[in-house]
């Protein structure tokens, strides 16, 4: 590769980042997939994402030329794709290596690349993109823009999920309390049954829906609630049809009919006995998820046990209460008087405290951060409601962002309380913050490429005249002490440019087995004079049996000799270093913990920035560096640190894929 490719290529990462920056996650990959049809001058591309129970991928996006170009996306054509999404690795067609014919989306199609899309080193999606026979083959200038436009594209899906999530769990909460406010008021049990259609409606959607009750010999399913064009009969046996299997074996179904893309079948089941049956069907296909058959089992158990409805509205209470405390959401339910009636666990993990029962916002104190205080005491006082708003605590442990969403709940007669979903998104602002960075370092790299290219030759001139000037002088001559030091400024100058290539054209990373032992061992062979001469106590500790991770050693050595070398610049005589290795599910973390003076917690944030230091002779680099060395081998660098105590940096890297990754003993 050219070393001006790698400018290219931030450069376009600038591009991309500041395009998608304003955009939802959803319209960001339409504009991403659009992007890459226009790029490569292709006919069309589709977004796959995989459908793990029916083992084959389902098109989310797709961007065409034209219309006629649509690929017809066959079952046969969905199944290979996901055969293909397994394997993670891309897939080029063309001349000599035609589409086969179980991955053809269509009788036009001519060369075509299949991109894996990429969440942390594992695929999330496919990107299938075509063109017609008479278009030519893809460049290596095309796959190169693919490869940089779908990690974006997997950080957006992620987005995307998380959003898709939150959305889905606040509705079911609504759906649940709406149905105990909605019972408790009435005593036509028509008017029950037409209840329940409604609230099933607030958060699943459908085109039609019945709702059987058993009869009261056990051998019929009779419709008592049902919307319009419903598709089924009003009574249908046990065991006949689809509805009467579903009753016998009392298991869910999902299923379709040439009508009906989508078809939930859900018997309701109280106390092992069968009560009746809930069916709800859909034009479109994959429109129900497991989560569906979940949240609807939950509100017709509640509604379906008619002749027990006040049993059944406690049952409810207290099923409501569990899903809140299972919520991975922290969870605040404030009464109309702003006092708290209920934090679920999350919540407590979330301000590393319980809650006290009838805690108010008024009273304050040490139980709520300050940011999230002053948020709820707005959002109680106006009675407002709230959407996607970030607040960040630093005095939790650990610190974490917040998206915090809040809503009045009310009944007839006006607002009951108001509810607060807390959600931690501190991994996903992370995948956010990467963004913007690498939007900051494309436009550094370019610039410290252009500095270190103008100031390196007038260096080597100065650097041979100092040199030659020196060598006619003798050991005692005067002018030597002032040429000494020019010879020394220079040699730092020339460490400086060398790190600024270094940080502007990366170079890729070797792909080898490696023991994190070895590395560290290596790294503190190389500094331990500096420890010795520090005064500092260094203890290891290394377990016998330890998983390899894939890396380039000289790139991971140079990430750990800048971390151990900051922490014992940083640690006063007579202080301890401690270096561990830890495997765990997630990886290998490999940490470094000093005694020093730690980090004040306004600069923790900014420690990886380019060009920030606090060392007189630092150029800043070295943490950005490692910054980017660790998360191109797919890892993170976690930094703990309490000022006036000490700092902990703990780099993790992902094992290979395997069952365990690979095992070395000691």
């Amino acid at each position: 590769m050219s070393s001006e490719k790698p400018v290219i290529a931030i450069s376009l990462l600038r591009e991309i980042a500041q395009a998608i920056s304003h955009l939802s996650p959803d319209r960001a990959m339409r504009f991403l997939v659009d992007s890459a049809v226009a790029v490569t001058e292709s006919r069309g591309a589709v977004l796959l994402t995989p459908h793990e129970k029916l083992r084959e991928m389902v098109p989310m996006i797709e961007s065409l030329q034209h219309e006629q170009d649509r690929p017809a996306c066959s079952g046969v054509f969905l199944s290979a794709c996901y055969k293909t999404f397994l394997n993670g690795i891309m897939e080029r067609y063309c001349g000599e290596r035609p589409l086969p014919a179980d991955l053809s989306p269509g009788p036009n199609a001519g060369p075509a690349l299949i991109m894996p899309v990429k969440l942390a080193g594992k695929p999330v999606a496919l990107l299938f993109i075509f063109r017609h026979a008479v278009d030519g083959e893809f460049t290596p200038e095309h796959q190169s823009f693919l490869e940089i436009l779908t990690p974006f594209l997997g950080s957006l899906l992620e987005n995307f999920r998380l959003n898709t999530e939150m959305i889905h769990k606040n509705s079911r909460l609504s759906a649940l309390y709406d149905i105990s406010q909605r019972t408790e008021s009435m005593i036509d049990l028509r008017d029950v049954y037409d209840a329940l259609g409604k609230v099933i409606k607030s958060f699943i959607d459908f085109d039609a829906y019945l709702l059987y009750l058993l009869s009261p010999d056990g051998t019929m399913l009779e419709a008592r609630s049902s919307a319009p064009n419903a598709p089924y009969p009003i009574r249908i046996a046990v065991g006949e049809g689809q509805i009467g299997k579903a009753a016998r074996e009392q298991k869910p179904y999902l299923t379709y009919t040439e009508e009906y893309k989508s078809v939930l079948i859900l018997p309701v089941v109280v106390s092992g006995k069968l009560i009746g049956v809930v069916t709800v069907v859909s034009r479109k296909s994959y429109a129900y998820r497991d989560e569906d058959i979940i949240g609807l089992r939950i509100i017709t158990t509640q509604i379906a046990s008619i002749d027990h409805l006040f049993r059944d509205l406690l049952r409810l209470r207290g099923f409501t209460q569990h899903i809140l405390e299972s919520m991975t959401s922290g969870v605040l339910i404030f009464d109309n008087n702003g006092v708290v009636t209920f934090a679920n666990h999350e919540m407590t993990r979330i301000l590393d405290r319980p809650v006290p029962e009838n805690w108010t916002a008024a009273k304050g104190g040490d139980v709520m951060p300050p940011p999230l205080l002053a948020l709820i005491t707005e959002v109680l006082e106006n009675k407002i409601t709230l959407e996607n708003s970030k607040v960040r605590l630093e005095h939790v442990s650990p610190p974490c962002i917040l998206e915090v969403h809040a809503f009045p709940f009310r009944d007839e007669q006006g607002i009951l309380g108001t509810a607060f979903f807390c959600k931690d998104v501190t991994q996903v602002s992370r995948l956010e913050e990467q963004l913007k960075r690498a939007d900051r370092l494309s436009a550094l790299g370019v610039l410290a490429a252009g500095i270190a290219h103008e100031i390196r030759n007038p260096l080597t001139g100065m650097k041979m005249i100092v040199q030659l000037l020196t060598a006619d002088l003798g050991a005692d001559d005067p002018k030597c002490e002032p040429l000494s030091i020019i010879q020394n400024e220079i040699d730092r100058l020339e460490r400086i440019i060398a790190n600024l290539l270094d940080f502007a054209r990366p170079s890729k990373p070797k792909e080898i087995p490696i023991d994190l032992r070895d590395i560290l061992n290596a790294c503190l062979l190389l500094i331990h004079n500096q420890i010795n001469k520090a005064g500092l106590t260094l203890e290891t500790h290394f377990p016998g049996d330890l998983p390899t991770v894939i890396g380039d050693p000289d790139q991971l050595k140079q990430v750990f000799l800048n971390i151990l070398t900051n922490a014992v610049h940083a640690t006063k005589p007579g202080g301890k270093l401690d270096v561990l290795v830890d495997p765990r599910a997630e990886g290998v973390v490999a940490a470094v913990r000093d005694t020093g003076c730690g980090i004040p917690p306004g600069k923790l944030r900014t420690i990886f920035d380019p060009f920030m230091t606090t060392k007189e002779d630092g150029t800043g680099l070295g943490l950005s560096v490692a910054l980017r060395i660790v998360e191109e081998h797919g890892g993170r660098i976690d930094v703990d640190s309490v000022e006036g105590q000490g700092t902990t940096f703990s780099v993790c890297l992902p094992l290979p894929p395997g069952p365990n990754g690979a095992s070395t003993n000691a």
